[in-house]
């Protein structure tokens, strides 16, 4: 699919579903990587308004805002967005949103590693989507070693909502999900969507 086509797709989805933080995070994604800069600031904002905590959104957002000289915003997003990535585990796009920092001549935020989280309780887990500690999964709800990577890392409800939202990308890419490519495009989202 062309990006002018995926463009068009992710299109219909925010506009068929203003809640589709996936949809707005690829469509401003796509915005950015095709020089379609208003757009893509418009659509990663919004993707933030849903979820404020989503680090790909924070990262893309950043750099639109540094490819359109707004360099302030640009630098406390990232300092936010390193920050959040710590806190997440996510060492990949810390390390991206800090490089980034220093190319802007400035130092990334120092963090150390704090262990005074709430422990969790029986059959509670700390989500790595929501970030919060909520009821687990009774069981992996995939086979394999990515349903056992769900039931330690996904609560209940954010589960609840990716089934959702995979109903929404089955039907826009019409997916058949008997097909390899297919079922890479479905984890693919399913792991954006997750955090994972």
């Amino acid at each position: 699919m062309s990006p002018p086509d995926r463009i068009a797709l992710f299109t219909r989805m925010a506009e068929s579903d203003p809640d589709n933080e996936m949809a707005h995070f690829n469509l401003g994604r796509l915005h950015h990587e095709a020089g379609n800069l208003e757009a893509a600031e418009a659509s990663l904002r919004r993707t933030l308004e849903i979820r404020p905590r989503h680090l790909q959104a924070m990262s893309y957002l950043a750099r639109t805002l540094l490819a359109r000289g707004e360099r302030g915003e640009a630098v406390e997003l990232l300092e936010e967005g390193v920050r959040l990535a710590h806190e997440q585990g996510e060492l990949a796009l810390r390390r991206a949103m800090s490089d980034l920092l220093r190319e802007q001549g400035v130092e990334p935020p120092q963090l150390v590693d704090e262990s005074a989280e709430e422990p969790a309780g029986e059959g509670e887990i700390r989500c790595r989507r929501c970030l919060r500690t909520r009821e687990g999964l009774e069981s992996p709800p995939l086979r394999g070693d990515i349903g056992r990577s769900i039931q330690s890392a996904v609560c209940a409800d954010c589960w609840s909502e990716w089934i959702a939202m995979s109903v929404k990308i089955i039907n826009e890419y019409r997916l058949n999900l008997a097909a390899p490519k297919a079922r890479e495009i479905y984890d693919d989202h399913m792991k954006e969507f997750l955090g994972l």
